[in-house]
């Protein structure tokens, strides 16, 4: 018997069998089998009536398959039905992949394969639900768009986070509980002269005694008031490090942010002036004032409990330093922001108020100090009381002489608008000085606003060529 008299007799049998159970046989062989003829109106519909996922495939019957395709679909159908005009099997058997529409408009994935049936103009499509590859498809799609979003926020912050460690002007390094650096800047690596410290222990980079546990003795500094440093020597470096730690616990364990500063070289010329310092501050006859960054008054000396007529320290120690200054918040603005913009300024004027009201001239020199552990403010006030009566006699004189020489020239009407032009002349340039030259402050102090201020600055050619 040939192969083709062995097909011929299964399909014999086939067709003896019962149409319920030939029928069933093609729903456990498929999901969804359609019979059209070759102008595709469906003939016959083989589904699972509990797969909900097809829709209602039994209102397909009588109507033409393309109804019920999307427009690609419909194209790929029209290809492939003209295709099985031929013989070859390898056109007959090859799967064909058609999105089905639903009435609300979705569509859902079948793979088909064509099979004629022998009977002339109709062809059996046998289908396999893809819907399930599809939706893990879609899920797989959304789950790499998310990791790619999350990629790129890790990147963005990442970069962010380096930035913040090269440009903040200390050497840092990230340890973990293990002291193993993990992450450092380039400050870091340029202070130990080395190209990387990733991976390196604290004890291949430090002088450590065998006996110190350098985390625990940097914790226990930490919460010392104030919080002091921890000193380690470098090896193969002539130079001691000052290390304190930020302690903090993240998803992979406890890290230990260190920042590291050089210890300072003792110098011998100031060891030896070291003990006159103190000395100086105490009998100077200047003041000497020292604030935190709020203007808190912290330290004061005896010259400048004298000026401000306090009894004692403690009746000034904690008060603004504005309270003060006749401008009060002005003046202490000026020299505070200043100070941290510049360093330091010098012979700024203002007036001075005791604790009873009474008024000084002084001039100020300010500082912003940056230390460890703290930041504050220093200043020197010196009396100016006798500066200025001398010179503000040498003044008077002055002008009286000029107005004087202008009798006999002309009109006393003239002469006395001419006086108050030179009076308000001196009254600016005196403020300008007084607030070293600040207009802000020479407004309020002259109780001008601030346009009114350019006005006559402008009419005595007061202002400098930038404004």
């Amino acid at each position: 018997m040939t192969k083709r008299d062995g097909k011929v007799r299964a399909a014999d049998q086939i067709v003896r069998l019962n149409p319920d159970i030939f029928g069933d046989v093609i729903l456990r062989a498929s999901d969804l089998s359609i019979l059209i003829d070759e102008a595709g109106l469906i003939l016959e519909v083989i589904f699972d009536p509990e797969n909900q996922s097809f829709g209602n495939p039994e209102n397909w019957r009588t109507k033409n398959i393309r109804n019920f395709l999307t427009t690609e679909s419909i194209e790929k159908f029209d290809n492939h039905m003209s295709q099985l005009s031929r013989t070859e099997s390898q056109v007959r058997l090859r799967s064909l992949q058609l999105n089905h529409i639903h009435t609300d408009g979705s569509d859902f994935p079948i793979e088909y394969t064509a099979h004629p049936t022998g009977v002339k103009n109709q062809i059996l499509l046998f289908g396999k639900d893809l819907s399930q590859m599809a939706n893990a498809q879609q899920e797989l799609m959304k789950t790499q768009l998310k990791f790619e979003k999350e990629y790129d926020r890790y990147r963005s912050f990442d970069t962010k986070y380096r930035v913040i460690l090269e440009e903040c002007g200390i050497a840092f390094l990230l340890i973990n509980s293990d002291k193993i650096i993990e992450e450092h800047n380039n400050k870091a690596a340029n202070f130990f002269y080395k190209e990387t410290l990733k991976g390196k222990s604290l004890d291949a980079i430090f002088e450590i005694d065998p006996g110190l546990d350098v985390l625990e003795q940097l914790q226990k500094l930490k919460n010392e008031s104030p919080s002091r440093s921890l000193d380690l020597k470098i090896k193969n470096l002539n130079k001691t490090a000052e290390l304190s730690g930020t302690f903090f616990r993240s998803s992979d364990g406890l890290h230990i942010l260190l920042k590291i500063n050089e210890k300072p070289k003792d110098n011998q010329y100031i060891s030896y002036v070291k003990p006159y310092l103190s000395h100086l501050y105490e009998k100077s006859s200047d003041s000497f004032v020292f604030t935190d960054d709020l203007g808190k008054i912290i330290e004061a000396n005896e010259s400048f409990l004298t000026l401000c007529e306090a009894p004692s320290g403690e009746k000034i120690m904690g008060s603004s330093l504005s309270n003060f200054f006749k401008n009060s918040e002005t003046d202490v603005a000026i020299l505070t922001e200043s100070a941290k913009e510049f360093g330091k300024i010098r012979n700024y004027s203002t007036e001075f108020k005791t604790l009873f009201g009474s008024t000084i001239p002084v001039t100020i020199s300010s500082t912003w100090i940056v230390e460890k552990n703290d930041n504050f403010f220093g200043f020197i006030l010196r009396d100016m009381t006798s500066i200025r009566s001398e010179k503000e006699d040498h003044d008077e004189n002055h002008s009286w002489d000029s107005t004087t020489k202008l009798v006999g020239t002309a009109p006393l009407k003239t002469l006395v608008a001419q006086t108050g032009d030179i009076a308000e002349r001196i009254c600016l340039e005196t403020a300008l000085k007084l607030t070293n030259n600040n207009k802000v402050a020479a407004a309020e102090m002259l109780s001008l606003s601030r346009q009114s201020l350019y006005v006559k600055l402008r009419k005595y050619n007061l202002l400098d060529g930038k404004e």
